[in-house]
């Protein structure tokens, strides 16, 4: 896969995603879009891949969006920037890396992440509202925090400390700027450990669940549910534990 804003690169069963335009501090374009789309649906579709690590190369994850072009004088939202993880059905778990700053466009593919750790001088900042514009990641706060949290942090454009960030829910670890990749390598490591089945089907659960009532949860639920536990991985996971001998995920 040629590539000229991401660097990916696999290990094993993990997945390195990089952003990859340090000159213009990570900020998104259509090109890092169409390519981190090409990325996820690479990640999702390889079998041997079973967790993803998203950094930014660099002196920050990344800026936000790529305005060097300038402001255009109207718009009218065509779907330009569509391809995030969830909405290609990325069930397999993607850990975030977030160093410095993390800004707009950027918070945006920060907050699609599963688990997020940062180090102790990150920043978050959507300064939209500033310039008059109103932006996707808004969508995602109440999602992830309380609504009174969210409105604390979309309305008034300031920044955000990686402690304020800790405390609202935004992110699960603060981390030394040398331990970053160590610290996402330990949990990536941790997920490999587990049946990739279960852990797919858990994260499925949570994504297709989260905009659905109760009655449709029970559907999705049942869906796969019955999947899972209809699975090689099940089955290996129950004799292994009679047996007292460690698990080998067929990951089937």
């Amino acid at each position: 896969m040629e590539l000229t804003t991401i660097e990916y690169e696999k290990k094993g069963a993990i997945a390195y995603v990089t952003l990859n335009r340090p000159d213009k501090l990570n900020a998104m374009n259509e090109a890092l879009h169409a390519e981190l789309a090409r990325v996820w649906a690479d990640f999702r579709d390889d079998a041997d891949l079973r967790v993803a690590i998203l950094s930014g190369k660099g002196r920050c994850f990344s800026a936000g969006a790529d305005l060097s072009g300038g402001a255009p004088a109207s718009y009218q939202y065509t779907g330009d920037f569509p391809d995030i993880s969830q909405t290609q059905k990325v069930y397999k778990p993607i850990i975030a890396a977030l160093h410095s700053h993390v800004v707009g466009y950027g918070m945006w593919i920060a907050l699609d992440a599963d688990y997020r750790i940062a180090t102790e001088d990150v920043s978050f900042w959507l300064p939209e509202p500033q310039w008059g514009i109103a932006t996707i990641p808004a969508a995602w706060f109440p999602k992830i925090m309380p609504w009174a949290i969210a409105s604390e942090l979309l309305l008034f454009a300031e920044r955000v400390s990686a402690q304020r960030a800790y405390d609202v829910g935004m992110i699960n670890k603060i981390v030394p700027a040398d331990q970053l990749m160590a610290e996402a390598e330990k949990h990536a490591h941790r997920i490999c450990e587990l049946s990739p089945v279960a852990v797919q089907g858990m994260k499925e659960l949570m994504v297709r669940g989260a905009s659905l009532d109760y009655g449709d949860i029970d559907g999705i639920t049942g869906e796969v549910q019955t999947r899972v536990m209809n699975s090689a991985d099940r089955k290996e996971g129950a004799k292994a534990f009679i047996e007292k001998r460690a698990v080998e995920w067929p990951g089937r």
